[in-house]
């Protein structure tokens, strides 16, 4: 029997315009095709960029990265962080949505209060620093 290893991929990407309409239909389909690849994650967007963190087994995540790739509303994807993890961040969150405020004053600390309480600490730097991006 294979031991199981959790990894956690974070991606940026540029997608400029997209609309509420379109974000909830990529949540929706991020929500179904990670509950079949047991993937789990949280999703920003600053309305210029996407920064994505996805959790799973790598064989999982490589299908979604590929989907992710294949999709034409956003460019640019660059994996900027891959590390191996011995539990999951966001174990309960198929994909979660996480508003950025539009104080750019209020985000860091909006966000901070949002994310998981065990989030790699690098990990939560880069995306509090996204956050502070307009």
């Amino acid at each position: 029997m294979r031991e199981s290893m959790l990894r956690q991929y974070m991606y940026i990407s540029t997608a400029v315009g997209i609309g509420q309409s379109e974000i909830d239909a990529i949540l929706s389909a991020c929500q179904r095709n990670n509950q079949e690849r047991n993937v789990t994650g949280l999703l920003l967007y600053n309305g210029r960029n996407f920064l994505q963190l996805l959790e799973g087994e790598v064989e999982d995540l490589s299908w979604v990265m590929r989907k992710i790739e294949a999709d034409p509303r956003h460019s640019g994807v660059s994996i900027i962080e891959d590390i191996t993890v011995s539990e999951r961040a966001c174990p309960d969150w198929l994909m979660r949505h996480i508003r950025i405020a539009d104080e750019v004053g209020e985000r860091r600390a909006k966000l901070d209060s949002e994310l998981p309480v065990n989030l790699d600490s690098s990990l939560r730097r880069v995306i509090l620093n996204f956050a502070s991006l307009n």
